[in-house]
């Protein structure tokens, strides 16, 4: 996960946000812990698990993903937010053992209150995201 969100800064003060979920080792476990750490920080919608091949083709793991939509209960930094979230998916079981992901959280968009930007690498939103999106952050889908 980036620091930033196309040119947003770390100081960036987020209100909401929308995560992608993605685990191919340990998944239900991961994803109890990962719910668990988000609902500490604020109002949870969460999709849907879309269960599904590694859609890249190049390994033949199972990849569970998810969609969250993240209203956090204090205003916090762009900064702070990717701390935590690493430090999510590190309680997760995250290494650096690329093969093996216990919990991958990307942040797909965030809004400071004003209106939402999105992660322009993220775009076009693979399948599996698209999936989750339609149900936590349809919105996010026009663009």
């Amino acid at each position: 996960m980036d620091n930033t969100i196309g040119d947003l800064s770390d100081e960036l003060m987020v209100r909401s946000l929308v995560i992608a979920l993605g685990s191919n080792a340990d998944s239900e476990h991961a994803f109890s812990i990962a719910k668990a750490e988000l609902i500490k920080l604020g109002d949870v919608c969460h999709s849907s698990m879309v269960v599904g091949r590694d859609f890249t083709g190049r390994t033949q793991a199972i990849y569970h993903n998810a969609c969250v939509h993240l209203k956090l209960d204090e205003p916090c930094s762009m900064g702070v937010i990717c701390h935590k979230l690493k430090a999510i998916e590190r309680l997760c079981g995250r290494t650096d053992d690329r093969n093996a992901v216990s919990m991958d959280l990307d942040v797909l968009a965030v809004s400071d209150g004003h209106g939402w930007s999105i992660s322009q690498k993220r775009l076009p939103f693979k399948a599996h995201e698209r999936a989750g999106l339609s149900e936590v952050a349809d919105f996010l889908l026009t663009h």
